[in-house]
């Protein structure tokens, strides 16, 4: 059941798409919420129209911690607004915590205080390299497509030791963008076997480990059997979907930020190797089933 706080900024559409996908015992309980959609932006309507396409700008969220990589992604509908992709968050090897792009006093990082690397443009798009003390490099780029921004992420191994247990977090921070940035869990759905679409919050109470891609931080359980996480918009019949393909490893959402993970893993890396991986941010306009058809059609495959 949502709690009160969520039920208000759900939309009907929402509520009564996710109960059709999600069975009737779903659509029985949605029965008894009465919402209304979030209101479109009102005012100069020329204002929130005029701005259109995928536009990607060097950004910020936490300038106070200025070796963070953000990058600011428009969707492809009109839109003053942007997403804000922490890219990456956070690169968890066999080494121990290697890069986080912010502080968090509980978590222990091998480096503090890293030096800020700008980011360099590249055609319509934008790319940043760093390079670690131990000799590790990582860096990667976000480029504009049609109706997504092409993500890149590449690790060369530059120290003497292997490196193993290559897990990255990539997070999609929503709260700059009106029509996601609700303080929920309940419009970010994943895909589980004999399920459907779940929402979120409610996949993480599964038990059955019937997929392959992690639910939660650091892996989870393998609940999910598509390695992408869709958030739906709480104007308009149209979505963000965020996927490395089969690099995914888990789907994170955090009611309490808000944003959306798809975090993806390198293979294991000897002295002198490197590797390269590929993910989407996909703005989809259209209905949730008809993303679910596209997404089995392979309309979204990646390649590498």
């Amino acid at each position: 059941m949502l709690s009160a706080r969520n039920q208000c900024q759900f939309s009907r559409r929402t509520l009564l798409l996710q109960a059709t996908l999600l069975g009737a015992a779903s659509a029985a309980a949605a029965s008894e919420i009465s919402v209304v959609r979030q209101p479109k932006p009102q005012g100069n309507k020329e204002y929130y129209s005029h701005a259109k396409g995928v536009r990607i700008f060097p950004g910020a969220w936490r300038p106070h911690y200025p070796w963070e990589h953000i990058a600011w992604v428009s969707p492809s509908w009109p839109s003053q607004d942007y997403i804000w992709l922490d890219f990456p968050e956070a690169i968890f090897t066999s080494q121990g915590l290697i890069y986080l792009s912010h502080v968090n006093p509980p978590i222990h990082t091998v480096y503090t205080d890293l030096p800020p690397v700008p980011w360099k443009k590249r055609g319509q798009g934008i790319e940043f390299e760093r390079v670690l003390p131990n000799g590790i490099s990582f860096g990667g780029n976000v480029e504009p497509a049609e109706k997504a921004a092409d993500l890149e992420l590449w690790i060369r191994n530059g120290s003497e030791q292997p490196l193993k247990e290559i897990a990255l977090q990539t997070c999609a921070f929503l709260r700059a963008i009106r029509e996601f940035n609700a303080f929920t869990g309940d419009n970010k759905l994943v895909h589980v076997p004999d399920r459907g679409w779940v929402p979120f919050m409610d996949a993480l109470g599964i038990e059955e480990k019937k997929g392959k891609y992690g639910i939660g931080f650091h892996g989870g359980k393998k609940i999910a059997d598509w390695p992408v996480m869709v958030t739906l918009s709480l104007e308009d019949e149209r979505l963000i979907a965020f996927t490395w393909g089969k690099s995914t490893i888990s789907l994170v959402g955090n009611p309490d930020h808000p944003c959306m993970h798809a975090d993806p893993f390198f293979p294991d890396l000897e002295p002198g190797q490197s590797a390269r991986i590929h993910g989407q941010l996909i703005f989809f306009e259209g209905s949730l089933e008809h993303f679910t058809k596209a997404w089995q059609n392979g309309q979204f495959e990646i390649e590498g």
